[in-house]
């Protein structure tokens, strides 16, 4: 349970008019001052810092600046995934409002690899460019950057990942988590940067556009790319979301249709559940150029054929994932260490992402899930608070062809006889690590009683949203529920329940929980972790508890 300023919550509670739960969510959250709980419920865009508080921004607007004066080709070379797209898209679109000449370059997952490779700069360069930005990668990108210097072709990074050792040479690298970026918030999302970079640049122009309309694209890579929501990234969020109601993309309006969101009220979850995945399955299964396209494209009916491809393959992404899942769990189930392992071959390397994610929440252990594709083998990895994936696989560097990400999720490369030799050195390196203290804690913000549980408290907790990573949803203690129906598991795999708190009966989903059933066999009554959410059905609105765990 968090601790609450109980005279904080009181007075947040009196002078903002809001219930006492939400204000005692808001103490707890360290939010005490009504000023400061005011800002965070009403982020202004006054808390965006200048771009130019990078310290090498002058110098990439100052090359920008001259290639588009030269009328030199431009080469925007961007990553497969949300992050990585829409910050290309981002840059391209106000880089050609400036009147440059720009060729975007995506790559494909399996035919290029992970981040900026030689291969990209040898795409640029048959493409005319003299410069190339790197979008979301490039950090480590020190082989590119010399094979680009080679062929006479400038490098500006833009990119948010973890420098590893000696920075490439470039031209201007703008990365918020250099210790001397100059920039104050460090956990900006890739997309974030490239609309700094962007901004930079029509300020230092003769136009009268002020790029904020790219806010739409920045809420999607930050949600997206589960960087903290707080501070600058929150108001980006808010802005950006709040964008999306009245769009004028066709591929924003056709993407959202495909994926069933309403564009008057799109939540962080729409991003991230539905939009983002689908963007993604671009990425993952088919090409990120598609994804690219229904972005820039001005044609109503392309955008809807390219989204409705992305829904295509998103739906094969699916089957992919839950085939990978199902063998991937399998074979955690005999994995002692604490670090999970699961190579498998032919898993398709598109949805080893999202299936380590998958062995996280079952397992509460770091884990690491590999496809192994004849003697060579690609691999995602996934972690829990307090133990750096990114630290562990620098650990075992030496068995690795190339590695690189965060400390919460990373991406690498080895070859396939060395996967027992990996997972040997990676459960060797977590023995200097507590396992109890990497136990898994689902922190509450407060006790709920289920007739507090109302649509008035729903809605008005909507008021902390965007919710993610640094602003995670409100999360209660419910205890002593009455089981008020049969218990019933939808599609297999969910889990939903009535229960009752004195005379008031609530419905309760778990999502993906459905092995939960067993442990209400003869159950009466059970406590639960839960958030608090509305159910938005035929224009109704009732309050839901989403469980996270329960006990019986």
């Amino acid at each position: 349970m968090r601790e609450v300023d109980e005279d904080a919550a009181r007075r947040l509670a009196s002078n903002l008019g809001i219930s006492s739960v939400t204000a005692r969510v808001l103490a707890g959250r360290g939010l005490t001052t009504p000023a400061a709980a005011e800002r965070f419920l009403t982020p202004g865009l006054d808390e965006l810092h200048s771009p130019f508080e990078f310290v090498q921004m002058d110098a990439a607007v100052e090359r920008l600046q001259a290639a588009i004066a030269a009328g030199d080709r431009i080469a925007i070379h961007g990553d497969y995934d949300v992050d990585g797209i829409s910050g290309s898209v981002l840059l391209a679109t106000v880089l050609r409002h400036l009147g440059g000449d720009i060729e975007v370059i995506l790559p494909h997952r399996l035919t290029d690899g992970y981040g900026f490779n030689p291969s990209g700069v040898d795409r640029a360069q048959a493409a005319g460019a003299r410069l190339l930005v790197a979008v979301d990668c490039g950090i480590t990108g020190w082989e590119a950057c010399d094979h680009a210097a080679g062929l006479g072709i400038d490098v500006i990074i833009v990119d948010h990942h973890l420098p590893q050792g000696q920075l490439p040479q470039a031209v201007a690298i703008l990365n918020p988590r250099l210790e001397d970026s100059g920039y104050p918030e460090p956990d900006l999302a890739a997309v974030a940067v490239a609309f700094k970079l962007a901004r930079a640049m029509l300020e230092r122009s003769d136009t009268t556009a002020s790029g904020l309309a790219m806010l739409k694209l920045v809420a999607l890579g930050t949600i997206a790319d589960l960087v903290p929501l707080r501070g600058e990234n929150r108001a980006l969020a808010v802005h950006g979301l709040a964008g999306l109601a009245d769009t004028v993309n066709p591929g924003l309006r056709a993407l959202m249709q495909v994926a069933g969101v309403d564009p008057r009220r799109v939540t962080a979850g729409d991003v991230a559940f539905r939009l983002a995945p689908r963007i993604n399955a671009a990425g993952r299964v088919g090409h990120p150029d598609d994804a690219a396209e229904m972005f820039m494209t001005a044609d109503e009916a392309v955008a809807k054929r390219l989204a409705g491809h992305l829904e295509q393959l998103n739906t094969e992404r699916r089957e992919l994932e839950q085939r990978v899942s199902a063998e991937a769990l399998t074979q955690s189930a005999g994995d002692e260490g604490l670090i999970v392992v699961a190579a498998g071959e032919g898993w398709h390397r598109g949805v080893v992402g999202i299936v380590a994610s998958r062995l996280v929440e079952r397992t509460a252990r770091p884990s690491l899930v590999i496809s192994v594709e004849g003697a060579e083998a690609h691999g995602s990895a996934r972690s829990v608070p307090g133990f750096d994936i990114s630290a562990a696989l620098a650990a075992a560097a030496p068995l690795l062809d190339s590695y690189g990400g965060h400390k919460q999720a990373a991406g690498f490369r080895l070859a396939s006889d060395r996967i027992d030799d990996l997972r040997a050195a990676l459960h060797e390196y977590a023995t200097q690590f507590d396992a109890s203290s990497l136990q898994a804690v689902l922190t509450c913000d407060d006790e709920l009683h289920g007739d507090d549980a109302t649509t008035d408290l729903a809605l008005e907790l909507e008021r902390l949203e965007p919710f993610g990573i640094g602003n995670p949803r409100p999360r209660f203690l419910c205890q002593e529920l009455r089981l008020a129906g049969p218990v019933q598991v939808l599609k297999e795999q969910h889990l939903k329940l009535l229960v009752r708190s004195g005379d008031k009966a609530i419905s309760a989903i778990a999502w993906r929980r459905g092995e939960l059933a067993e442990k209400l066999a003869g159950a009466t009554s059970v406590d639960v972790v839960a958030t608090l959410k509305v159910n938005r059905f035929r224009g109704r609105l009732e309050p839901q508890l989403e469980i996270q765990d329960l006990r019986a």
